[in-house]
């Protein structure tokens, strides 16, 4: 047997001398929130999870791919352009340059902050 085998065995004994003790935590009441199930707006569907949803100016709801479904008709978004998410509520038109690259062929601001708030407003009011 080599050392480094001893040093296994020896570590294995040991650790099966060690009594287990087992913790019993407090129990921790988390809050649940009621998630609202807003009709989309656009399609008329219920939304099945808040998170998938943007806010429209009027306050109401859709689904994220509504919104894209209408914007790529609005601004006639066609092969090989495409349109994205970028973040804090706006979306992007994107179009390939001469060397083959995606760029920012126009900006869409559609989701207020306002309107985010007032969904996370929304969302708060609903908990349980």
């Amino acid at each position: 047997m080599t050392g480094r085998n001893r040093r296994k065995n020896r570590s294995r004994n040991t650790e099966e001398k060690i009594e287990r003790k087992h913790i019993v935590l407090p129990e921790v009441v988390v809050s649940r929130i009621k998630e609202p199930r807003p009709v989309c707006s656009i399609c008329g569907e219920p939304i099945g999870a808040i998170i998938e949803a943007i806010s429209e100016p009027d306050g109401s709801y859709s689904h994220f791919d509504c919104v894209i479904n209408r914007l790529r008709e609005k601004y006639r978004v066609t092969e090989p352009d495409k349109i994205s998410y970028i973040g804090h509520g706006n979306f992007a038109v994107f179009t390939k340059d001469e060397e083959g690259k995606f760029v920012i062929r126009e900006k869409i601001n559609y989701e207020s902050n306002e309107s985010y708030s007032n969904m996370l407003k929304y969302v708060e009011e609903n908990r349980k």
